[in-house]
């Protein structure tokens, strides 16, 4: 993604001079996040990392905030626990139509090409999005991908969950899906990280497009969503944001 086109709507938006007003508030929240290569991961210390993790420390130097835990989870979990703790934040999280008026928001922190992959020796054509209708699809258990494709009427039971992507990967490498339903840029990302050869999969459909966000328990203060979203634009607008886009999409 590059930088121009992420920031020239940012620029438009009103009400954002000046600086963002210490708010311990946003210390008493729960962060959750996941193995999501390249927004948030652990790193070899185990400790967590990634773009959104480095975006989101910013923002909380920005807002005087102190630095708080990141709780690293399989996403199934981290999603239920915002539907159900009060003042849960997950991240990286995709804001689509059905997800938006469930929780608060603060974006972007970028934006994903949710696809379904393949294996390239397989050639599987698909013309149509019923024509995937005829294959066996893994998905990250409550993820966009997942989501994505039972709200255009996809049998739950031809959709294979797993709990991590790692896990949906095997499944497609080892011939127990067909497809995979997830972020491109990530997948792309893992199957590198994994030293696969990225040759052998290819994108077989392209979903949808969607913002990546901060996703807040629908009971936290409008206020506090909005100093974050306030700390966040500015920090978006920096030099700083410009050098993570360069450290985690590094131009070929």
């Amino acid at each position: 993604m590059g930088a121009a086109a992420l920031l020239l709507p940012l620029a438009l938006l009103p009400g954002l001079a000046g600086e963002a007003r210490a708010s311990p508030a946003l210390g008493q929240l729960q962060y959750l996040t996941e193995e999501y290569r390249p927004y948030n991961f652990s790193d070899e210390r185990g400790a967590p990392t990634g773009l959104a993790v480095e975006l989101l420390q910013l923002v909380w130097q920005k807002t005087n905030t102190p630095p708080q835990p990141i709780t690293m989870l399989p996403w199934a979990r981290g999603y239920y626990l915002l539907t159900q703790k009060p003042n849960a934040v997950l991240f990286s999280t995709a804001r689509t139509e059905a997800r938006n008026p469930l929780f608060k928001w603060a974006c972007p922190i970028g934006y994903a090409e949710i696809v379904l992959m393949g294996l390239a020796k397989r050639n599987l054509k698909i013309r149509k999005l019923e024509d995937a209708l005829n294959y066996n699809i893994g998905a990250v258990r409550t993820d966009v991908g997942e989501q994505l494709l039972l709200n255009n009427g996809f049998d739950e039971q031809k959709i294979m969950s797993a709990n991590r992507l790692s896990q949906a990967l095997r499944m497609l490498t080892s011939g127990r899906v067909d497809l995979i339903s997830t972020n491109k840029t990530t997948l792309q990302d893992l199957i590198k990280a994994q030293q696969l050869d990225p040759a052998l999969f290819t994108v077989s459909w392209v979903l949808s497009s969607e913002q990546f966000c901060y996703a807040f328990s629908h009971p936290v203060d409008d206020a506090l969503v909005k100093e974050f979203q306030h700390g966040l634009t500015q920090m978006l607008a920096s030099s700083d944001f410009r050098l993570l886009q360069a450290k985690y999409f590094p131009l070929p």
